[in-house]
């Protein structure tokens, strides 16, 4: 019963609310607000697209106040609209975004045909080579088990290569700054060095 009252009342305040109650509105908001911020998280994990999505989906009912066909299951446009706003998003994100941000792919952006970055990349590559070739067999051995398998704990990098726990990120540290000024020195342009 307590639903089927609310429902009407709904349809009231969209009513009012459309022939421009300030007060309506800010009642169908208090009221509905929870919903739709719970449908806009959850279609997103970015909080400023879950605001995005709950802006939208109240702007839309602001839009058609008096055009809904059936008023008493205001609830219900409301999750259907932030659903769609949430999708719609998701859709205009994908195409923002040249990396693909959206299906997880951060790599650096392919540029196969761009011959610049062909010859940057070919060059940043032999000159990593020769840096890493110049760091001591230290440096060496503790940047290639980080690198190739970056979910070491530092306690299993410290059994493997027989160094005190404590000191592998300040050495890991010291090993990069090493590596970035061997190849700043090489004449590398800084945005390529990293």
């Amino acid at each position: 019963m307590h639903e089927v009252g609310e429902a009407r009342t709904s349809a009231v305040l969209l009513r009012r609310a459309a022939s421009g109650d300030q007060q309506a509105w800010q009642e169908l908001v208090d009221r509905n607000a929870p919903v739709v911020w719970g449908v806009s998280r959850a279609f997103t994990t970015n909080n400023a697209d879950a605001e995005d999505i709950y802006q939208a989906t109240w702007l839309l009912l602001a839009e058609n106040l008096g055009r809904l066909r059936e008023p008493e299951s205001l609830s219900g446009w409301l999750v259907t609209t932030a659903r769609r706003e949430a999708m719609r998003l998701r859709r205009a994100r994908r195409r923002e975004s040249p990396v693909g941000l959206d299906s997880g792919d951060l790599g650096p952006p392919d540029h196969a045909e761009d011959p610049e970055h062909k010859v940057l990349r070919a060059m940043t590559s032999s000159r990593l080579a020769q840096s890493f070739a110049q760091l001591p067999q230290r440096c060496q051995q503790l940047l290639r088990v980080l690198a190739v398998a970056p979910e070491t704990t530092y306690s299993q990098v410290s059994q493997a290569l027989g160094m005190p726990r404590g000191t592998i990120g300040p050495k890991k540290s010291r090993c990069l700054a090493e590596l970035r000024r061997l190849m700043l020195a090489g004449d590398i342009p800084e945005e390529v060095a990293g």
